[in-house]
């Protein structure tokens, strides 16, 4: 029986569900929502304001990219998203959790604060998407709903800056370490690839930050999401915000 994804466009929770059904080859099809407004028909649907949510052939419903997965894991066995050896299930599963809890929403304020700052890119993210309303419109209303996103996100200036710098000094340097013990990065992707390769995609697709990312974690993010709609050309962020070291207050205003 077909499933049924509910999602948003460019979406990294999305993409980590929807790759997850194609690994699986669960038969699916994806009804797009409008970003911010989708809320109030998840809500109504799902009794829960995020996306994903799958609805599946049997009449159960699952919100969320980590509970979507277990369930997938536990209707469809083969190929699998955890390892059977418990040592190295529970390291994948801690990496999944920081990919869920700690990146995922980073990632959202960033993408969030670049739109923002380059509307013009909005019609990218939305390449390929079959939206309820007319294309001109979601282009019309794309700049407000970006800053009503960035705004339900906490997506303001010294949050953004801070998850930026916690990017380039911290966050890379322990997905690189993930990958060099073999936690995520083999031959075949695991629920921790999914769910941090999604989230590095979507960073990947804004060409200020890109550059933070280059080396093993571009590398994974790109083989297990090959493709990816979106570009926030370079310029979008103050140069202050992406630079090696703690900019002062006059940088960033420059």
């Amino acid at each position: 029986m077909t499933a049924v994804l509910y999602a948003i466009p460019a979406s990294h929770p999305c993409a980590v569900v929807e790759r997850a059904l194609q690994l699986k080859r669960m038969p699916y099809r994806r009804v797009e929502l409008i970003p911010v407004a989708h809320r109030l028909a998840q809500r109504a649907r799902f009794h829960a304001a995020s996306v994903p949510g799958v609805e599946f052939g049997d009449g159960e419903r699952m919100v969320g990219s980590r509970a979507i997965l277990r369930a997938l894991e536990e209707r469809v066995a083969s190929p699998p998203l955890l390892p059977a050896a418990e040592e190295r299930r529970a390291r994948v599963e801690r990496a999944e959790e920081w990919g869920d809890q700690v990146l995922q929403p980073l990632t959202r304020r960033v993408i969030w604060a670049s739109v923002c700052r380059s509307p013009g890119a909005t019609a990218s993210y939305l390449e390929g998407a079959e939206l309820p309303i007319p294309r001109p419109l979601a282009l019309a209303l794309a700049p407000y709903v970006a800053r009503l996103a960035a705004r339900v996100n906490d997506a303001d200036e010294p949050t953004v800056r801070a998850d930026l710098i916690g990017l380039r000094h911290m966050h890379v340097g322990r997905v690189e370490g993930w990958i060099g013990d073999g936690t995520i990065g083999g031959d075949a992707p695991n629920a921790a690839d999914l769910q941090i390769g999604a989230a590095l995609r979507l960073l990947l697709t804004i060409e200020d930050v890109a550059p933070l990312l280059d080396g093993p974690a571009a590398e994974l993010a790109r083989r297990f999401f090959p493709e990816y709609p979106g570009v926030v050309p370079a310029g979008a962020l103050p140069p202050a915000w992406v630079g090696r070291e703690f900019a002062s207050d006059s940088d960033a205003n420059s």
